[in-house]
């Protein structure tokens, strides 16, 4: 049994997954650009996950949201905030902005209006393709060790 080989298989796999998802992810963010908002509002804002932040450990790595709206007198629910990965300080600022029972504008998926998200578009920083690079590189990774196991390079 090589396990290089397995090893490697496996993180090529896994990481072909989270490129794959990444890249739905930015299709469909590209796509939320262009959808109608109606109002809805937040019943769940919880923010998780322990951070340092000035020395004290906080609660604002990770954010849970849930909200609710009506599309043509039908209604649902949401959980998406946006299509790419919030990291705090955006998960904080987010909470800040946007307390429990507040009112929030609601993007929605014209054709299914059960798939929804709070905020629209692709990431508008330098991180844009951030997801995209990391499935990428996880791919080349595990390539590289499965072939250098094949070929006998940990032996």
């Amino acid at each position: 049994m090589n396990i290089p080989v397995i090893a490697g298989a496996i993180v090529a796999l896994f990481s072909l997954y989270m490129l794959t998802y990444a890249i739905r992810s930015y299709k469909k963010s590209l796509a939320s650009e262009g959808w109608p908002t109606v109002n809805g509002k937040l019943v769940k804002v919880h923010l998780w996950g322990g951070r340092n932040v000035d020395g004290e450990m906080k609660e604002v790595e990770k954010l849970d949201v849930k909200y609710e709206y009506t599309v043509q007198e039908a209604p649902y629910t949401g959980t998406a905030v946006t299509y790419y990965t919030l990291v705090y300080p955006e998960t904080a600022e987010f909470a800040d902005r946007h307390p429990l029972n507040s009112n929030i504008s609601v993007y929605y998926n014209p054709e299914n209006p059960s798939e929804s998200v709070l905020m629209a578009g692709p990431r508008k920083d330098n991180k844009r393709y951030s997801d995209i690079i990391l499935g990428s590189l996880g791919v080349i990774v595990g390539v590289l060790i499965a072939v250098a196991g094949w070929l006998g390079v940990f032996a």
